[in-house]
């Protein structure tokens, strides 16, 4: 499958993508492990297409109201993330950044070298997330 966002196009393997999605959507706290199988088609669905029409789980009816909200769109945010994901693993493969452990956080701290990291800012959407029947 193929993730077109920002002028660019990314291909994934299936499960690569749907790991992908499902993290952003941790991440962005539009929902929490683990999830239904709908909730899931849901996200990925709304990643590929960047948008959703037919929600088949909370979280998706969640998604279709926050979009018809003022403010940020958490499908583009989704989309953002995946895309970032792959930017920055396609960057580290081709050893374009440095990845170092900081044991003083202890976290891995990416240096970006000759070319810019994109934002890393996002929403939390966490307020508005509906718990998940885990069908």
């Amino acid at each position: 499958m193929t993730l077109a966002f920002l002028g660019c196009t990314y291909a994934f393997a299936r499960a690569d993508f749907e790991q992908r999605v499902l993290r952003a959507a941790v991440e962005l706290e539009l929902a929490t492990r683990p999830l239904s199988r709908s909730a899931q088609a849901d996200l990925v669905a709304a990643a590929i297409d960047g948008e959703l029409t037919v929600p088949r789980s909370p979280t998706g009816e969640l998604l279709v109201d926050l979009c018809g909200r003022d403010g940020e769109d958490p499908i583009y945010w989704l989309r953002k993330l995946v895309f970032r994901s792959a930017w920055l693993d396609h960057r580290i493969k081709h050893g374009l950044v440095e990845i170092e452990f900081d044991e003083s956080v202890g976290a891995f701290r990416i240096e970006p070298g000759r070319y810019p990291l994109p934002g890393a800012g996002h929403p939390s959407f966490a307020a508005l997330t509906v718990p998940e029947d885990r069908a």
